[in-house]
């Protein structure tokens, strides 16, 4: 089996398209959210509306669409919590999920792109998801911690049933377990002891464990790709790198750039 690792766009749109370009056999796709927010302007970068576009193109559309899986990032949340109707000229009183990069410019061009066309909570819930298992590693926006699980739970416990009721109910920042989407760690600026699955710092919270198992995230900016405990059980990647993408083949993981001349 070979699976693509895609981190963090910041609506590096070309850079995607470069990658399903030149990748011409795989069985899945990953892509390990943020989609949105960049810090750099056109046309280093795609603009909003058309990182929305290409978005949704590639769900809808994309030949290959049945082969990709979206995962959920810090930036994404904000936006999709915003893509409801009461609000199209302005956002809510109290932002549930911000996230740095966020405006309220920026909210409504992602309602016209997706509430105005029909595309609501459900269709997130549907296409969207805060962690995958795949050839025996766990990928997620920020990662996964033996401190998010309830008592007795494990990994897979976590992943299948405890993270997809909490995402179904996204909207209610009061949901039990909540924190684990919403919840930004001490060293993010938050008011909890670690980030929670979409947050957790690379550098001042994760922590790999043979409970978590192998993990492959971004969210934490690095310089090139890093990795813990390699060719253990323990091994844990973070590819957040604005230049690199994952690779894995027969459970087996390796990396490669996508600045292709």
């Amino acid at each position: 089996m070979r699976t693509l690792v895609i981190p963090d766009v910041h609506q590096r749109v070309d850079s995607v398209k470069r990658i399903l370009e030149n990748e011409k056999y795989y069985d899945e796709v990953v892509f390990l959210g943020d989609w949105f927010d960049s810090f750099f302007d056109p046309p280093k970068v795609a603009g909003f509306e058309e990182t929305c576009e290409y978005l949704k193109h590639l769900i809808l559309e994309h030949p290959n669409k049945d082969k990709f899986v979206f995962l959920l990032g810090n930036h994404d949340l904000s936006y999709i919590y915003e893509n409801k109707d009461y609000s199209l000229h302005r956002i809510s009183k109290t932002l549930k999920y911000f996230c740095s990069g966020f405006t309220t410019s920026k909210a409504k061009k992602f309602r016209h792109a997706f509430f105005d066309h029909g595309l609501k909570d459900n269709f997130f819930l549907e296409h969207f998801k805060i962690a995958h298992i795949t050839q025996g590693w766990t990928l997620s926006h920020g990662g996964i911690s033996i401190r998010h699980f309830p008592y007795s739970y494990t990994k897979e416990r976590f992943v299948n049933e405890l993270l997809p009721d909490v995402w179904r109910n996204f909207r209610n920042l009061e949901y039990k377990h909540n924190w684990v989407i919403s919840g930004a760690g001490y060293h993010r600026g938050g008011n909890q002891p670690i980030g929670g699955v979409l947050w957790l710092d690379w550098r001042g919270e994760f922590n790999s464990s043979i409970d978590t198992g192998k993990q492959i995230v971004g969210h934490t900016t690095v310089k090139e790709p890093d990795c813990i405990h390699m060719n253990t059980p323990l091994e844990c990647w973070n590819l957040d790198t604005e230049k690199d993408y994952g690779i894995i083949i027969d459970g087996r993981m390796t990396t490669n750039q996508y600045l292709f001349t």
